[in-house]
Protein backbone atom coordinates (compact mmCIF):
# COMPACT_ATOMS: atom_id res chain seq x y z
CA UNK A 1 0.00 0.00 0.00
CA UNK A 2 1.47 3.47 -1.06
CA UNK A 3 1.51 6.23 1.76
CA UNK A 4 -0.51 8.45 -0.13
CA UNK A 5 -3.86 6.55 -1.73
CA UNK A 6 -6.54 7.36 -3.76
CA UNK A 7 -10.58 7.43 -2.98
CA UNK A 8 -11.08 4.13 -5.24
CA UNK A 9 -7.89 2.35 -3.71
CA UNK A 10 -9.45 3.52 0.20
CA UNK A 11 -12.37 2.26 -0.70
CA UNK A 12 -11.08 -1.48 -1.88
CA UNK A 13 -8.76 -1.35 1.15
CA UNK A 14 -12.24 -0.66 3.18
CA UNK A 15 -14.32 -2.79 1.37
CA UNK A 16 -16.66 0.13 0.46
CA UNK A 17 -18.24 2.30 -2.46
CA UNK A 18 -16.21 5.25 -3.21
CA UNK A 19 -19.33 7.67 -2.61
CA UNK A 20 -18.94 6.14 0.54
CA UNK A 21 -15.79 7.26 1.51
CA UNK A 22 -16.22 10.83 -0.50
CA UNK A 23 -18.96 10.86 1.94
CA UNK A 24 -16.90 10.34 5.15
CA UNK A 25 -14.35 12.91 4.10
CA UNK A 26 -17.09 15.46 3.33
CA UNK A 27 -18.34 14.36 6.88
CA UNK A 28 -14.85 14.93 8.16
CA UNK A 29 -15.28 11.22 9.42
CA UNK A 30 -12.17 10.30 7.76
CA UNK A 31 -9.07 13.13 7.35
CA UNK A 32 -7.62 13.78 3.51
CA UNK A 33 -6.36 16.65 1.44
CA UNK A 34 -8.26 17.67 -1.09
CA UNK A 35 -5.80 18.25 -4.39
CA UNK A 36 -6.71 21.19 -6.84
CA UNK A 37 -6.51 19.66 -10.21
CA UNK A 38 -8.04 21.80 -13.29
CA UNK A 39 -10.94 23.69 -11.93
CA UNK A 40 -12.23 20.56 -9.92
CA UNK A 41 -10.38 18.49 -7.21
CA UNK A 42 -9.31 15.33 -6.31
CA UNK A 43 -9.46 13.80 -2.97
CA UNK A 44 -5.88 11.68 -1.17
CA UNK A 45 -5.88 9.93 1.74
CA UNK A 46 -2.83 9.28 3.78
CA UNK A 47 -2.30 5.62 4.28
CA UNK A 48 -1.68 6.68 8.42
CA UNK A 49 -5.10 8.40 8.54
CA UNK A 50 -6.82 5.49 6.58
CA UNK A 51 -5.45 3.00 9.32
CA UNK A 52 -6.97 4.76 11.63
CA UNK A 53 -9.86 5.34 10.31
CA UNK A 54 -10.10 1.83 10.18
CA UNK A 55 -9.15 1.04 13.84
CA UNK A 56 -11.59 3.35 15.29
CA UNK A 57 -14.17 2.03 13.32
CA UNK A 58 -13.37 -1.69 14.36
CA UNK A 59 -13.66 -0.75 18.14
CA UNK A 60 -16.87 1.75 17.58
CA UNK A 61 -18.27 -1.57 16.16
CA UNK A 62 -16.78 -4.14 18.28
CA UNK A 63 -18.11 -1.91 21.70
CA UNK A 64 -21.15 -1.13 19.99
CA UNK A 65 -21.41 2.42 20.67
CA UNK A 66 -21.57 5.28 19.10
CA UNK A 67 -18.71 7.65 19.96
CA UNK A 68 -19.00 11.54 19.41
CA UNK A 69 -15.80 12.64 18.76
CA UNK A 70 -16.97 16.62 18.28
CA UNK A 71 -18.85 16.02 22.06
CA UNK A 72 -16.66 13.75 24.24
CA UNK A 73 -18.29 12.24 27.46
CA UNK A 74 -17.09 13.70 30.20
CA UNK A 75 -15.40 11.28 33.02
CA UNK A 76 -17.41 10.83 36.11
CA UNK A 77 -14.69 12.64 38.38
CA UNK A 78 -14.96 15.82 36.28
CA UNK A 79 -18.80 15.68 37.11
CA UNK A 80 -20.46 17.75 39.28
CA UNK A 81 -23.31 16.88 41.46
CA UNK A 82 -25.97 19.55 42.23
CA UNK A 83 -27.48 20.27 45.20
CA UNK A 84 -31.42 19.51 44.79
Amino acid sequence: MNDILTVKEAAQFLKKYPGTIRRWIIKKKLRARKIEAGGSGVFVILKNDLLEFALFEAVRKESGRKPSPKHPETPPSAQVQLPI
